[in-house]
């Protein structure tokens, strides 16, 4: 279990020592773990009652805490979902996905994540031919190491994007700077980052909802990557097939985790619905 401190954590003095009587570290360790406007682990505990009971302890004392579980950071439940076009509307946003039109109010946005997504591709060469297949040989060092490089390329692609959580249902929208569609926009100035900037930004503006940008800097990110567990995902109704999109296990784990701890933060508040799968 991951305790989480949030965003609007004051980094004075006085609070980084008040932290540090009720976790058990020290100030400079959590100087470490918890940087201004984005989410940092405070600690990690196995036992999910002490886990609660210390996260109940800094709520007490004004800390704007959250309790996570690590799996949710490989939950392939929580799908995501390429967005192929949006426009806005006065009071909610169109998103395209896979050809149909979806109507997501403004006020049904979570949070969020945008970042870059980096996806591992590898090629491997053909195998020994068979007039070499009865060879018997002593290879040197420099062969084995001629051969391994002869045999396998490994070449990573990387690409902006923006995921779009939703307050109600665990499904995350992601706007690709490469292949969403801003034409609704006009003619957008500077890269394809920029531009992408530029939508997420007026996104944020009418949603009035926090943009995360803390994929390489926060603490919370070195949990994002863990072994998916042998177990099979419900599908979304609508949703495109999650091999259609491209993975980073590291970013997409990062971003199911800062958007479970804008959910739990937001359920503190009791008039908040609880999210579904559908």
């Amino acid at each position: 279990m991951l305790i989480l401190i949030g965003p609007a954590f004051q980094p004075t003095t006085a609070n980084f020592q008040q932290l540090a009587q009720l976790t058990g570290l020290v100030t400079y360790d959590l100087k470490t773990k918890i940087r201004p406007g984005s989410w940092g682990v405070v600690r990690v505990l196995a036992d999910a009652d002490k886990a609660r009971e210390l996260t109940a302890q800094l709520k007490s004392a004004g800390f704007p805490a959250v309790l996570v579980d690590s799996g949710v950071a490989y939950d392939q439940n929580r799908r995501i979902v390429p967005v192929e076009k949006l426009r806005f509307e006065p009071t909610e946003m169109l998103l395209e996905l896979q050809g149909r039109s979806m109507p997501v109010p403004y006020k049904g946005l979570l949070t969020i994540v945008r970042g870059e997504v980096h996806v591992r591709s590898e090629w491997r060469g053909a195998g020994p031919s068979s007039g070499n297949s009865y060879r018997a040989v002593v290879p040197t060092v420099e062969d084995i190491q001629a051969f391994r490089e002869s045999q396998s390329s490994v070449s990573y692609d990387g690409f902006h994007v923006a995921d779009l959580h939703f307050a109600t249902v665990f499904w995350t929208a992601r706007l690709d700077a490469r292949k969403t569609d801003f034409s609704y926009f006009g003619e957008l100035g500077g890269s394809q980052a920029q531009k992408l900037d530029q939508v997420v930004d007026k996104i944020a503006e009418l949603s009035e909802v926090r943009v995360d940008r803390s994929a390489r800097t926060s603490s919370l990110a070195s949990f994002a990557t863990r072994p998916p567990p042998m177990r099979s995902a419900s599908p979304i109704p609508g949703a495109v097939s999650e091999r259609l999109t491209p993975s980073d296990p590291h970013f997409d784990g990062y971003s199911r985790l800062v958007a479970q701890a804008e959910r739990e933060l937001l359920a503190q508040t009791p008039s908040n619905p609880p999210p579904s799968s559908g």
